[in-house]
């Protein structure tokens, strides 16, 4: 049923499950698995870090990155699976990562995007949509969205201030 099954990754827990149900989707349907990160260069904390510069910022924030991906990419060797990744970032004021995804998907001929929800509310949400949102509104491929995962009595929740897919 799929052949290519692009999944976006950020790191986060429910990032995480989305790569474990991904990495499983693939293996059953002897399907090439393309992972994806997303940096969003126009949502990084430019004013919040006092000591570092802009260029410093983004080189730690590819170099988080490369390591997401490469983790993933053991994974899904692990699994036996054919397996891409690419790094992108958003260079251009005014692209979302949403639009980013759903071109991605486009360029690999994905017949699935799976992806992870963070399950953010409130205005920010109101005024700029989820990236999980916005993808299933402009992919032309269906998309599978993992919703948060359950967290046990004595784990702490996962910081929902990241920007990156």
């Amino acid at each position: 049923m799929y052949s290519n099954i692009l999944v976006a990754i950020d790191g986060s827990r429910v990032s995480d499950a989305a790569l474990d149900h991904a990495v499983r989707l693939a293996r059953d349907q002897h399907a090439r698995l393309h992972v994806i990160h997303v940096v969003d260069i126009m949502g990084m904390p430019w004013a919040d870090i006092a000591n570092v510069s802009p260029m410093d910022m983004l080189r730690l924030y590819r170099q988080q990155g490369e390591a997401i991906l490469g983790r993933a990419m053991a994974l899904a060797k692990h699994a036996g699976l054919k397996a891409t990744s690419t790094l992108l970032e958003t260079e251009i004021v005014g692209t979302r990562v949403a639009e980013m995804l759903a071109h991605q998907a486009e360029a690999v001929s994905a017949d699935l995007v799976v992806l992870g929800s963070h399950g953010h509310r409130g205005l920010s949400r109101l005024f700029l949509g989820s990236v999980a949102e916005g993808t299933a509104r402009l992919c032309g491929s269906p998309v599978l969205i993992v919703h948060r995962v359950r967290l046990g009595a004595n784990e702490p929740a996962p910081a929902d201030n990241q920007t990156t897919a």
